[in-house]
């Protein structure tokens, strides 16, 4: 798919490297000595739990649950075997993990926000275009987008509460986020944006879910912080130095 090729766009997640290090976004993105990047199991959870909130229908064409075997035995490793081949092309994913994916879908689907929000719209709609800016090409994928241009974005987190999210939202900068899917979104599509919407699912039972939005001071805010990186991102394309940290001995901030 085109959108986890094109390394011509700058997105959210080159956002945040370009924040901490230029360095870190030329050895993720540019560097073509750079070891391939493989998926976590908690990036394959993720991703799992995007697909079934989203688009429930596609999950068992993605995904197999594994059997509950001991791969130490005979028995096992043919259960495993027969397992693997009935289950080609699709991703495998443990049965605890399966649960927990299950779980999460339930708690999102069925909190009342989500069967207003989630009752239209497309999962993963790519979103391209040129910040005016800096003259900077990006790219986004908001998780759904409903037909009015309203973004929906899936957090699974450890605290879904209003203040472990915001500790999440600083930590993360899902400020950041909301604000450079809705700039971007407006350019798009010609469009604004009509609200930038986090559903946060915490990942232990009983997976307690929190709708929540980012106010219009910090989107300012967080605007200011996206264009910065741009700007770097811009600085450090044209001089070809993606420089590291500080050279310069600092004082550590307690």
């Amino acid at each position: 798919m085109q959108y986890h090729t094109d390394t011509s766009r700058v997105s959210k997640s080159g956002l945040d490297l370009i924040n901490r290090a230029p360095a870190l976004y030329y050895e993720r993105y540019l560097n073509p000595n750079a070891a391939p990047q493989k998926e976590t199991p908690a990036l394959i959870i993720g991703s799992a739990a995007h697909c079934a909130v989203f688009e429930p229908a596609e999950f068992g064409k993605r995904y197999a649950v594994a059997p509950h075997c001991d791969r130490r035995t005979k028995e096992g490793k043919e259960t495993w075997a027969n397992f693997l081949d009935h289950s080609k092309g699709l991703i495998p994913l443990d049965a605890e993990s399966a649960t927990m994916v299950e779980r999460i879908m339930e708690s999102v689907r069925g909190h009342r926000t989500a069967q207003y929000l989630l009752k239209d719209g497309i999962a993963e709609q790519p979103i391209y275009w040129n910040d005016e800016d800096t003259d900077i090409d990006c790219k986004a994928r908001p998780d759904w987008l409903t037909p009015d241009n309203v973004i929906i974005d899936l957090k699974t987190t450890e605290d879904a509460s209003p203040r472990g999210f915001a500790q999440s939202v600083k930590k993360y900068r899902y400020d950041v986020q909301a604000a450079f899917y809705s700039d971007g979104l407006e350019e798009a599509t010609g469009k604004p944006c009509n609200g930038f919407f986090f559903v946060a699912v915490e990942k232990h039972p009983p997976y307690l879910v929190g709708w929540y939005f980012i106010g219009n001071e910090d989107l300012k805010e967080a605007r200011q912080k996206y264009k910065k990186n741009l700007m770097t991102y811009g600085f450090c394309k044209k001089s070809n130095i993606w420089h590291g940290y500080s050279e310069i001995v600092t004082k550590v901030i307690l």
